[in-house]
């Protein structure tokens, strides 16, 4: 185990820098952090973090020096634009490799400890590396991508250890471990190196969601809580109900967590806190911040019974009374609810509908028995009840046709045409993330292009879900899926009319019959329909690295 070289002070005075590599002004915020200060302050060691969510360099190290002015003003990631947030006090912030190892060699931590999504690892394994070059201070990451893909990350030469799962109790457990000198074989979800070999750990049992502390929130930066929402800047709380989804969607990392981790006989994924616990949270959050607006992040919001959603709905809006926001899935939705929704003061509800074509959604995402018709009514109820609602669509899904494309279109015409004022519609890109099944099939197909560095091997290079798709469709070119991406809002604002040959549907799908790939790819998802693979970094070879550029390059 790699020794700090401030580790000399006294055990109580254990130092510990969080690192949040966000994208540059992203809306994100991970509770996770707020819960481990929580934690680790409760304990009383010394806590600072390094925020990255206002460094406009962020982008140019993770699309590359090359990298034109253009792309970087123009990504849709940002929760402010530059001039909203310069009227806020804000100035863009630049030398972000200089001023973390500065706050590194300032703060001088026994522990660096990071949360990483797929999107932003690529530039926080560069501040990594520049940490490494200056101290030897061990490095632990925990998050998504960690999780889902630790022997690929855990031979990234700057990173130390990894926490898989859920890192609340082992984060705690590793810094008693690193604190004490003690072996850290004891640690829960710890993966580490020791002598030349990685060690993993058990997991542990997924934790009672009532047992959590209350986040703590004094380390952000007050710009994270300004989010725009219908036109007006809100200052915003973060707060989670549940966690996981019963869904087996073959685009999201849920589907790993259902499969992969509970082999190891860690308990129930999908969670709920009390009623009780998430109205005492939110009063106690409230007095000390003011929200104007809440925001849970649970995936399925909805996803409980109605018997406690009904204490929910009178509770909040006798003990809270602020308004909030949500997401949920489709079939959660119906006249019962909906009115105590509004009632309670939900605003806004956002909806993942992924695709229009329901043979796309069915066989190719395995997104349940949804059916168009669901989302319609679903949409039209929220619209009654004079609720604002967001459906959200990606473009991109290998195998997934131009006509397949105006599905999704023509679908979300209607919606919002039910009422311009409360709907609307946003598109992004398919993203192959790792731990997904999307991604078994783009790695399985070259359809993507892939990282061949240590720490890295096995992912899809500068992955983003905006402006440029990173993954290729072979049944449609990049440069088409672009311009309907594009155009997109144009099409279903009635700017741009839809051609004459995409207005009636196929159920047939006679446009599909003859594509020599089509099928293979099918199968692919047929293959993997009890959920993703894990990748043995040791199969990646110089077949996988790059984009295919025709069908014959599919085998």
């Amino acid at each position: 185990m790699i020794k700090s070289p401030f580790s000399s002070r006294k055990p109580q005075d254990f130092r510990i820098l969080l690192f949040y590599p966000n994208l540059h002004m992203s809306a994100l915020m991970p509770q996770v952090i707020g819960i481990l200060t929580a934690l680790f302050k409760r304990e009383g060691y010394t806590i600072d973090l390094f925020d990255c969510t206002f460094y406009q360099d962020i982008d140019i190290i993770n699309l590359g020096k090359n990298a034109n002015e253009e792309r970087v003003a123009n990504r849709n990631t940002s929760a402010y634009s530059n001039e909203e947030w310069s009227k806020r006090g804000g100035k863009p912030k630049w030398g972000i490799k200089e001023d973390f190892v500065n706050k590194v060699k300032d703060f001088k931590p026994d522990l660096i400890a990071a949360s990483i999504l797929e999107d932003a690892y690529e530039f926080c394994g560069t501040l990594l590396d520049a940490a490494k070059k200056h101290f030897t201070i061990p490095i632990v990451v925990g998050g998504i991508t960690p999780t889902l893909s630790p022997n690929i990350v855990m031979e990234h030469p700057s990173i130390d250890m990894i926490i898989q799962g859920e890192g609340e109790v082992a984060f705690k457990e590793l810094i008693i471990a690193l604190k004490n000198k003690t072996p850290l074989s004891e640690v829960p979800n710890l993966w580490y190196k020791e002598n030349g070999n990685v060690i993993r750990n058990k997991l542990m049992r997924y934790m009672d969601m009532n047992e959590l502390p209350y986040q703590r929130l004094d380390f952000w930066d007050k710009k994270h809580f300004l989010k725009p929402y219908d036109g007006v800047m809100y200052k915003c709380g973060f707060i989670e109900m549940s966690r996981g989804c019963m869904h087996k969607c073959h685009y999201c990392w849920n589907r790993y967590a259902q499969i992969e981790l509970p082999a190891s006989d860690v308990g129930k994924y999908r969670r709920n806190k009390s009623i009780d616990t998430i109205i005492r949270e939110v009063k106690e959050l409230h007095k000390d911040h003011n929200f104007e607006l809440i925001m849970f992040s649970d995936d399925n919001f909805l996803a409980r019974s109605f018997s406690e959603m009904e204490e929910f709905y009178e509770r909040w809006r006798k003990e809270i009374d602020i308004p909030y926001w949500h997401n949920t899935c489709i079939e959660t939705l119906n006249e019962k609810n909906i009115p105590l929704l509004k009632k309670s003061k939900c605003v806004g509800i956002a909806i993942g509908m992924e695709t229009g074509s329901e043979f796309i959604r069915r066989h190719v995402l395995l997104k349940g028995k949804m059916t168009n018709d669901m989302y319609y009514e679903g949409f039209k109820m929220m619209a009654k009840y004079k609720i604002r609602s967001t459906c959200n669509v990606m473009i991109g899904f290998p195998g997934e046709f131009e006509e397949d494309v105006f599905e999704t279109i023509k679908m979300n015409k209607k919606i919002r045409a039910i009422d311009q004022e409360l709907t609307s519609c946003a598109m992004s890109f398919v993203t192959p993330y790792a731990g997904t099944v999307i991604h078994n099939i783009c790695l399985d197909l070259g359809l993507m292009e892939v990282n061949n560095k240590p720490g890295y091997k096995g992912l899809c290079k500068n992955i983003t879900m905006t402006k440029v798709p990173v993954t290729t469709n072979p049944c449609m070119s990049k440069e088409r899926i672009k311009d309907l991406w594009f155009n997109f809002t144009d099409y279903i604002d009635g700017k741009k009319d839809i051609p004459k040959k995409f207005l009636e549907t196929d159920p047939l799908r006679k446009f599909a019959e003859d594509h020599p790939v089509a099928k293979l790819i099918y199968e692919k998802f047929e293959h993997y329909k009890n959920g993703p693979k894990n990748i043995n970094t040791k199969n990646i070879s110089s077949k996988n690295i790059g984009l295919i550029h025709s069908t014959v390059s599919i085998s």
